[in-house]
């Protein structure tokens, strides 16, 4: 349920709830979860920063084949 909301937050412009987000990007390591989270992030550019500057956070979290995942979507 959170990661369909932090969805719809990132769609939406929400702001108020970019605290919340990168806790679950952070302390969260299954990459079905993540996955839609950084796909969204990443449509837009300010989004695609937000979610790199997280990620940097995140990184040492995740399992090999989601690091795999998201170096591959945010270039790094």
């Amino acid at each position: 349920i959170l990661t369909v909301w932090l969805t719809h937050c990132i769609r939406n412009h929400y702001t108020k709830a970019d605290a919340r987000l990168e806790e679950f990007l952070i302390n969260t390591g299954r990459r079905k979860f993540l996955n839609p989270l950084y796909n969204e992030l990443t449509k837009t550019e300010s989004g695609k920063e937000k979610a790199r500057i997280i990620y940097r956070k995140a990184r040492p979290n995740y399992h090999f084949v989601a690091t795999n995942t998201f170096d591959k979507l945010l270039n790094n």
